[in-house]
Protein backbone atom coordinates (compact mmCIF):
# COMPACT_ATOMS: atom_id res chain seq x y z
CA UNK A 1 0.00 0.00 0.00
CA UNK A 2 1.62 3.11 -0.68
CA UNK A 3 2.20 6.09 2.16
CA UNK A 4 -0.25 8.94 1.17
CA UNK A 5 0.68 12.76 1.62
CA UNK A 6 -0.85 13.75 4.80
CA UNK A 7 -2.61 16.47 3.27
CA UNK A 8 -4.68 13.81 1.14
CA UNK A 9 -5.59 12.25 4.48
CA UNK A 10 -6.84 15.47 5.77
CA UNK A 11 -8.75 16.18 2.74
CA UNK A 12 -10.50 12.94 3.30
CA UNK A 13 -11.60 14.01 6.84
CA UNK A 14 -13.02 17.74 5.23
CA UNK A 15 -14.90 15.51 2.65
CA UNK A 16 -16.55 13.54 5.69
CA UNK A 17 -16.97 17.04 7.46
CA UNK A 18 -19.06 18.52 5.01
CA UNK A 19 -19.67 22.54 5.37
CA UNK A 20 -18.94 22.50 9.05
CA UNK A 21 -16.04 24.48 10.26
CA UNK A 22 -12.55 22.75 11.54
CA UNK A 23 -9.62 23.43 12.71
CA UNK A 24 -5.85 22.60 12.18
CA UNK A 25 -5.63 20.98 15.48
CA UNK A 26 -8.85 19.07 15.05
CA UNK A 27 -7.80 17.87 11.39
CA UNK A 28 -4.04 17.20 11.95
CA UNK A 29 -5.35 14.81 15.22
CA UNK A 30 -7.69 12.94 12.90
CA UNK A 31 -5.24 12.25 10.76
CA UNK A 32 -2.52 11.06 13.00
CA UNK A 33 -5.45 8.63 14.30
CA UNK A 34 -6.10 7.16 11.11
CA UNK A 35 -2.32 6.67 10.31
CA UNK A 36 -2.18 4.61 13.70
CA UNK A 37 -5.23 2.70 13.14
CA UNK A 38 -3.94 1.92 9.73
CA UNK A 39 -0.90 1.12 11.55
CA UNK A 40 -2.79 -1.33 13.80
CA UNK A 41 -5.10 -3.14 11.31
CA UNK A 42 -3.56 -3.29 7.81
CA UNK A 43 0.16 -3.46 9.07
CA UNK A 44 1.23 -0.19 6.83
CA UNK A 45 1.36 3.41 7.53
CA UNK A 46 -1.52 5.52 6.20
CA UNK A 47 1.21 8.26 5.48
CA UNK A 48 4.41 8.97 4.16
CA UNK A 49 5.62 12.01 6.34
CA UNK A 50 6.78 11.94 9.64
CA UNK A 51 4.61 13.19 12.63
CA UNK A 52 6.49 15.32 15.48
CA UNK A 53 5.70 16.19 19.14
CA UNK A 54 4.46 19.69 19.46
CA UNK A 55 3.44 21.59 22.59
CA UNK A 56 -0.34 20.75 21.11
CA UNK A 57 0.18 16.87 20.26
CA UNK A 58 1.82 14.78 17.10
CA UNK A 59 1.43 17.35 14.10
CA UNK A 60 2.23 16.79 10.49
CA UNK A 61 4.22 19.75 9.75
CA UNK A 62 3.36 19.42 5.82
CA UNK A 63 -0.62 19.89 6.84
CA UNK A 64 0.40 22.63 9.50
CA UNK A 65 2.46 24.82 6.99
CA UNK A 66 0.12 24.31 4.20
CA UNK A 67 -2.64 25.89 6.58
CA UNK A 68 -0.80 28.23 7.86
CA UNK A 69 0.28 28.90 4.32
CA UNK A 70 -2.76 28.68 2.11
CA UNK A 71 -5.51 27.86 4.09
CA UNK A 72 -8.13 25.71 2.56
CA UNK A 73 -9.57 26.44 -1.27
CA UNK A 74 -12.95 28.94 -0.44
CA UNK A 75 -14.85 27.15 -2.84
CA UNK A 76 -13.97 22.79 -2.05
CA UNK A 77 -12.73 23.72 1.49
CA UNK A 78 -10.04 21.15 -0.07
CA UNK A 79 -6.50 21.40 0.52
CA UNK A 80 -5.48 22.05 -3.03
CA UNK A 81 -1.34 22.13 -4.37
CA UNK A 82 -0.53 25.46 -5.99
CA UNK A 83 -2.59 24.23 -9.40
CA UNK A 84 -5.55 24.29 -7.35
CA UNK A 85 -5.96 20.36 -7.39
CA UNK A 86 -7.06 18.64 -3.77
CA UNK A 87 -4.47 16.23 -2.73
CA UNK A 88 -6.12 12.72 -3.28
CA UNK A 89 -5.22 9.56 -1.98
CA UNK A 90 -6.57 6.48 -4.26
CA UNK A 91 -7.10 4.70 -1.09
CA UNK A 92 -7.62 0.63 -0.97
CA UNK A 93 -11.05 -0.41 0.53
CA UNK A 94 -9.17 -1.45 4.06
CA UNK A 95 -7.67 2.30 4.08
CA UNK A 96 -11.31 3.76 3.71
CA UNK A 97 -12.99 1.26 6.38
CA UNK A 98 -10.31 2.67 8.61
CA UNK A 99 -11.32 6.04 7.85
CA UNK A 100 -14.21 5.95 8.04
CA UNK A 101 -13.82 4.28 11.83
CA UNK A 102 -11.91 7.14 12.97
CA UNK A 103 -14.68 9.13 11.22
CA UNK A 104 -17.40 7.08 13.28
CA UNK A 105 -15.35 7.33 16.56
CA UNK A 106 -13.41 10.22 16.45
CA UNK A 107 -14.88 12.71 14.12
CA UNK A 108 -17.37 14.26 16.72
CA UNK A 109 -14.30 15.49 19.24
CA UNK A 110 -13.07 18.99 19.85
CA UNK A 111 -9.71 19.54 18.35
CA UNK A 112 -8.87 19.77 22.10
CA UNK A 113 -10.54 16.67 23.52
CA UNK A 114 -8.50 14.93 20.81
CA UNK A 115 -5.33 16.88 22.07
CA UNK A 116 -5.84 15.52 25.79
CA UNK A 117 -6.56 12.04 23.59
CA UNK A 118 -3.17 11.90 22.95
CA UNK A 119 -1.32 13.84 25.78
CA UNK A 120 -2.11 10.67 28.13
CA UNK A 121 0.79 9.37 29.94
CA UNK A 122 2.57 6.26 27.94
CA UNK A 123 1.26 7.29 24.39
CA UNK A 124 3.74 7.86 21.35
CA UNK A 125 3.25 11.37 22.13
CA UNK A 126 4.17 11.68 25.68
CA UNK A 127 7.03 9.29 24.67
CA UNK A 128 7.91 11.22 22.21
CA UNK A 129 8.00 14.80 23.88
CA UNK A 130 9.36 13.58 26.95
CA UNK A 131 11.85 11.45 26.34
CA UNK A 132 13.36 13.38 23.21
CA UNK A 133 11.87 16.50 23.48
CA UNK A 134 9.53 19.39 22.27
CA UNK A 135 9.06 18.68 18.24
CA UNK A 136 10.55 15.09 17.65
CA UNK A 137 9.35 12.66 15.90
CA UNK A 138 7.19 10.09 17.35
CA UNK A 139 8.38 6.38 16.58
CA UNK A 140 6.23 4.48 14.13
CA UNK A 141 6.81 1.16 15.76
CA UNK A 142 5.42 3.31 19.01
CA UNK A 143 2.47 4.22 17.37
CA UNK A 144 2.13 0.91 16.54
CA UNK A 145 1.85 -0.28 19.29
CA UNK A 146 -0.22 1.82 21.02
CA UNK A 147 -2.92 1.48 18.15
CA UNK A 148 -2.63 -2.48 18.69
CA UNK A 149 -3.05 -2.23 22.34
CA UNK A 150 -6.19 -0.22 22.02
CA UNK A 151 -7.92 -2.34 19.51
CA UNK A 152 -6.71 -5.04 21.99
CA UNK A 153 -8.29 -2.96 25.27
CA UNK A 154 -11.17 -2.33 22.95
CA UNK A 155 -12.14 -6.30 22.69
CA UNK A 156 -11.90 -7.07 26.21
Amino acid sequence: MPRYDPRAIANEFIKLNGNRPFNQMWLQKLVYIANGWNLAINREPLTGARVEAWDGGPVYRTIWNHLRDFGSDRKTRLLCDNEGQPFEADLAPGETSVIQHVWDRYGSFTGSELSRMTHQEGTPWSNAYFGKGQNAPLSEADIQQHFIELALAGRS
